[in-house]
């Protein structure tokens, strides 16, 4: 489970940053969801679905490996937040939302994308790449 602890304090750590620097929680909330969902999506469903939180049984199962190509595919995130970004274009151009709101949308989806970003950099350059895992 060192995975789990390196995406636990890198998590941990963006969150404190992003909150002194914005000195809004709801920031740093979108950037630890984005760091942490990649494995959420694959060992949580996979875990849920075994009854288990041993990642070595978690891995072995069927649904893994497509599971983790899905969550480990940064284009998907860019394009759940392009949606996110059309829905909160069209409420503030009817006028349903303010512009604070939508500036503020914008920033979390931003940061969302930026932790999963940082998530899939550090899968392929330490965790997959490491002995100590």
């Amino acid at each position: 489970m060192a995975g789990l602890t390196t995406h636990f304090i890198v998590s941990f750590v963006g969150f404190v940053l992003i909150y002194i620097f914005f000195k809004n929680w709801k920031y740093g909330l979108a950037f630890v969801l984005g760091h942490l969902l990649p494995d959420i999506i694959s060992f949580g469903i996979t875990g849920i679905r075994q009854h288990s939180s041993n990642p070595g049984i978690i891995m072995t199962n069927s649904w893994f490996a497509p599971l983790a190509a899905f969550s480990h595919n940064p284009f998907y995130y860019i394009i759940l937040a392009t949606i996110i970004w059309v829905g909160a274009l069209l409420f503030y151009s009817f006028k349903k939302m303010s512009e604070k709101a939508f500036l503020g949308t914008v920033l979390a989806l931003i940061l969302f994308v930026i932790g999963t970003t940082i998530h899939l950099i550090f899968d392929k350059l330490i965790i997959e790449t490491s002995y100590w895992i």
